[in-house]
């Protein structure tokens, strides 16, 4: 099946098109983007099979973003969908696979699907299997493990430091700001003696596995060149969709198996921690709003609901949320449960008892 995005900043067009690949089938359209910039940002990580374009879009023309796709999503074909017939020659330039007009037909859209689908199928056989060089895992503790599974040993605490910090910039940083990061406390030539040794042992250890040039060092900055996927760039892939279904709140549950480096002793790493519990308990906090009654009775509806009390226990609406699913789930006994939890732990901490609407819909379930 081939992974699809689409971008056109009319929202009917839009729609429109989402309904007539569902129609014509094949075709798993894992983000739609009105916003094209937007698009931008998150196709990369994506990694479409191809990528259905308006042209006359008000923040970027769809040339300009197929020209930059170009050298980001690899091999994504690109397909321009547009009311417009003169801009033809230019998508060709950038190696469009198709350029259909509107209002779309539904037949030419398929036959461009059918033969982009037997194309990538040509592809598949053709190409060696690809991913990441490594796997890094920042939920909890910090672990980057190799294509053989093989974790990463490190020299120092400061060695497993430096790597998590180059990984988690993603950037090229000045050697200096990296001092000022890691070893706030000494002076400055310590720190740049315990950089450079960290740096030759971090340098030392990815060479013997292989990676004999992963860490640059350009204009006085640092920055780390493997290609590396990780468990923060799949939740952040999610978030960025938008797309509240249970099976993407699963995917994101199955994820999200503790805060950010919480368990290491990063000073630097606690506004992305905040920053990644601030965007998942909203992502999460729209799921339960606007799943429908009738839905609320599935398991990861609970899930989602047990992740956001342990996100924030003192926000009572969660409270009330668990203790009605399972209410309505005929288990008074739980419901009891999670209400005398939330009571005593809130004595306990706070000091203050439950709201009244709380004890009323405790006492209607008794």
């Amino acid at each position: 099946m081939l992974k699809a995005i689409l971008v056109d900043d009319e929202i009917l067009a839009l729609d429109l098109l989402e309904a007539m690949l569902k129609e014509i089938g094949g075709v798993d359209i894992i983000g739609k983007f009105t916003n094209p910039i937007e698009g931008l940002e998150i196709i990369d990580h994506l990694k479409p099979d191809i990528v259905f374009l308006d042209i006359e879009m008000q923040e970027m023309n769809g040339i300009i973003l197929a020209e930059k796709l170009e050298k980001l999503a690899g091999q994504a074909e690109i397909v321009f969908v547009t009311a417009y017939d003169q801009y033809a020659l230019e998508a060709f330039n950038v190696q469009a696979a198709d350029y259909i007009l509107k209002p779309i037909d539904k037949d030419r859209l398929n036959r461009t699907v059918q033969r982009v689908s037997n194309r990538r199928k040509q592809y598949s056989q053709s190409l060696p299997l690809q991913r990441s060089a490594m796997e890094a895992s920042f939920l909890g503790s910090f672990r980057l493990t190799d294509l053989q599974g093989k974790q990463m040993n490190w020299r120092t605490k400061k060695v497993k430091e430096l790597c998590a910090y180059l990984i988690h910039q993603n950037m090229p940083i000045h050697r200096d700001k990296i001092m000022e990061d890691l070893w706030p406390e000494q002076p400055q030539e310590k720190a740049s003696a315990l950089l450079h040794t960290s740096v030759y042992h971090l340098r030392k250890e990815l060479k013997s596995r292989g990676f004999h040039d992963a860490i640059r060092y350009v204009d006085e900055r640092y920055s780390f060149v493997i290609d590396i996927s990780s468990d923060v760039m799949l939740i952040k892939q999610i978030l960025k969709l938008k797309q509240f279904t249970s099976k993407d709140v699963k995917m994101l549950l199955s994820y999200y198996t503790g805060d950010y480096l919480v368990e290491e002793d990063y000073y630097w790493s606690i506004n992305e921690r905040e920053q990644l519990r601030k965007m998942i308990t909203q992502y999460l906090r729209t799921f339960i709003n606007i799943t429908p009654d009738e839905e609320k009775s599935d398991h990861v509806y609970k899930e989602a609901i047990e992740k956001l009390i342990d996100l924030d226990p003192w926000e009572e609406h969660y409270t009330r949320e668990l203790i009605h699913y399972y209410s309505q789930q005929g288990n008074k006994r739980e419901a009891i449960n999670v209400y005398d939890k939330y009571k005593t732990s809130l004595w306990i901490q706070l000091g203050i008892t439950p709201r009244k609407k709380l004890e009323d819909m405790i006492k209607n379930i008794k």
